[in-house]
């Protein structure tokens, strides 16, 4: 379908991929407070019914017990469980190894690591596929492995997603750092965008991408009739220019705003958003700024 990316198909196939409608939203709200056109669901490629099943076990794990030993083998039991060698789930899986061999050789590392809690429905099957053990990494800083993680052991990290690397930056290289082990980097499924990238790589931290969520793609899916000519020019320019899209395409339009019909983190991350002004839009947009502070209240 998109042929120079390995699993595209599957991004637009399994409707991981979620475009906003420009004339009447609403606007995708992202983690670091700032507004985009575009969302990414790496886990729905395995299949969104899969997917949840997975997710909703592994929560229910996670609330059960706090013991890392306990959480990590059920968890990779009901992971392996569900991957199948027949589905796109070995596909996603199959296709990430093969790109890291590209990238990092099999005696480079020898542990595998997953951050809680998306990063394992690959992490764990990928560890599986290359035949070495795998590095649990929790949001409480506890990591667990069946067997003892040596000083200086090369580790290699694979994620879902890679956006602006914050995770990887809050929790999982210092957790690693600890553990006194060395990251001789990571593989991602998908990457969205150039900032985590850049941030990973000024690190020193190589990253093997299976699909990279860029420019270049969304050209890829005008050619092939997938989106429209007008929605490729906005995807690229909000690749281009956070701020530059933002001012064309959301200022001085209130009614992309609402607030009454969206959740509680997206209407933070608004408020957050128009206080904050991290695109240094208020400037040039005094009033819209002003006027959307005083409808959200304080």
């Amino acid at each position: 379908m998109i042929p120079h990316h390995s699993t595209s198909d599957l991004i637009l196939d399994s409707g991981a991929l979620s475009i906003w409608d420009r004339e009447k939203g609403p606007i995708f709200w992202y983690a670091l407070g700032v507004p985009g056109p575009f969302y990414l669901n790496t886990e729905l490629m395995i299949g969104r019914e899969l997917s949840v099943r997975i997710l909703t076990k592994i929560d229910a794990i996670l609330a059960e017990s706090a013991d890392p030993s306990t959480r990590a083998h059920h968890i990779e039991k009901t992971i392996l469980a569900a991957y199948s060698d027949k589905s796109a789930y070995h596909r996603i899986v199959s296709a990430l190894a093969d790109k890291a061999r590209e990238i990092f050789p099999p005696r480079s590392y020898t542990l595998v690591s997953g951050g809680e809690r998306r990063d394992w429905l690959f992490s764990i099957p990928f560890a599986h596929e290359i035949g070495v053990r795998h590095l649990f990494l929790f949001k409480d800083q506890s990591s667990y492995c069946k067997e003892s993680v040596h000083k200086d052991e090369h580790v290699l990290h694979v994620a879902d997603l890679i956006n602006n690397a914050a995770s990887y930056f809050d929790n999982w290289l210092p957790m690693l750092t600890r553990l006194e082990t060395h990251c001789v980097g990571t593989a991602a499924v998908n990457v969205r965008g150039e900032e985590g990238q850049k941030r990973l790589s000024e690190a020193g931290c190589k990253i093997a991408a299976l699909n990279i969520i860029d420019a270049a793609f969304f050209d890829e899916c005008r050619n092939q009739g997938l989106i429209d000519e007008a929605t490729r020019d906005e995807l690229t320019l909000f690749l281009k220019s956070n701020s530059e899209w933002a001012s064309r395409y959301l200022m001085d339009r209130p009614e992309l705003f609402e607030t009454k019909n969206i959740d509680a983190k997206s209407r933070a991350r608004l408020k957050s958003f128009f206080a904050k002004d991290p695109w240094n839009l208020r400037p040039a947009h005094e009033d819209f700024f002003r006027t959307m502070l005083e409808k959200i209240g304080d």
